[in-house]
């Protein structure tokens, strides 16, 4: 893998200026979140079958393996190796959280927390039946700052979608609100396939998208409010932790408080600022957009052509919003003369590139 730092290129003159590009990187990722001292750490795509499966990028654009080499390789003797590691988030105790689906060899999931500081792994916790199903492809998770509960989207295989609530403190996963409305895809939402990729035919000749369920998640700054959707999907909604973190409510209960909390477009990634705005990757509009809080209402803060699907959006220490997305102007062509060049285990030309922008508020670093 490649990390490029860019700055410009002959393209430059007709793209917006409210993003900037920070990495080119040779491999898709598909996780983004910082570690504490504020390297950039990459989950990447499993369809690629990349031998590292998570690197973190240094400010000078160094790329290592994360959190180990035989963990991020999946070396034979590695104790602990990863597999197809999705979501990420860094919590406020400077823990990495890995959401390990496990696709890739057909592993069982799991949830690792790594401490890169003190390089030690904290906790790691198997996720088996019920909580998981034959389909699942957990996608993205939601460290809760005030209690051990993680929570994970699964889009599954579309109506067997689901939210899994993870207790780790003693390990217990629990499925929560499969098959509701608020987490299976909606058929009558266009989806941009061109934008995102990866579309498959049905026997019957329609094209699909897999995985199309609840994927984005994420928290409030208190932890109180979940925030979710299914890729396909014209809603964005919500419930209150507490609720979910209640074993005593049935699937009928539970399901009366989830809120729709606001129409969205189509998107696999949302983020919030400290003031409780929702920011999105639009992957229609080629766009990172806002639903702010105290309108509830959506409109897209910038577009740029070469945001062909956006992805990954997380905050930095820096307080400013980042994101990647595959290129359409990939290529050296884009690239600077002055850019550096830093290869791991790849020489492949640079197609994807980490972005960031000023948003609205600052949020929490590594989510």
């Amino acid at each position: 893998m490649a990390a490029r730092i860019a700055s410009g290129g002959p393209d430059s003159a007709f793209l917006s200026d409210d993003i900037e590009v920070v990495y080119q990187i040779s491999l898709a990722p598909s996780g983004l979140t910082c570690s504490p001292d504020g390297h950039w750490i990459l989950s990447l795509n499993q369809t690629e079958k990349p031998r590292a499966r998570v690197v973190s990028i240094n400010k000078t654009g160094k790329v290592d393996p994360f959190p180990s080499l035989g963990m991020s390789e999946a070396l034979p003797d590695e104790p602990l190796p990863l597999d197809a590691v999705e979501g990420m988030q860094l919590d406020s105790n400077g823990v990495v959280w890995l959401l390990d689906n496990g696709r890739r060899s057909e592993m069982s999931p799991k949830v690792v927390g790594w401490q890169p500081d003190k390089n030690r792994l904290v906790s790691v916790h198997h996720i088996g039946q019920p909580a998981a199903v034959p389909g699942s492809f957990f996608s993205d998770l939601a460290v809760d700052p005030d209690s051990p509960f993680i929570y994970i989207s699964d889009p599954a295989s579309g109506s067997d979608a689901a939210i899994v609530a993870l207790d780790r403190s003693n390990g217990l996963a629990r499925r929560l609100l499969q098959g509701h409305p608020s987490v299976v895809p909606d058929g009558t939402v266009p989806l941009p396939l061109a934008a995102i990729g990866s579309s498959t035919r049905r026997l019957d000749g329609v094209q699909t998208l897999p995985h199309s369920g609840a994927d984005p998640i994420a928290l409030d700054r208190k932890g109180e409010w979940l925030y979710f959707a299914p890729l396909r999907s014209s809603k964005l909604y919500r419930i209150r932790t507490e609720f979910l973190r209640s074993p005593e409510l049935n699937r009928e209960k539970l399901a009366s408080h989830v809120e729709v909390y606001a129409d969205k477009p189509p998107t696999s990634s949302i983020s919030l600022d400290n003031k409780g705005n929702v920011y999105l990757g639009d992957l229609g509009a080629r766009a990172i957009g806002v639903i702010e809080e105290n309108t509830r209402k959506y409109r897209i803060l910038v577009s740029d052509p070469r945001l062909v699907s956006p992805n990954g959006l997380c905050f930095g220490t820096d307080g400013k919003l980042y994101f990647f997305s595959r290129s359409q102007f990939a290529g050296p062509e884009s690239l600077s003369a002055k850019t550096a060049t830093v290869s791991v285990t790849s020489s492949a030309t640079a197609e994807h590139s980490l972005y960031r922008m000023k948003p609205l508020s600052s949020g929490r670093a590594g989510d």
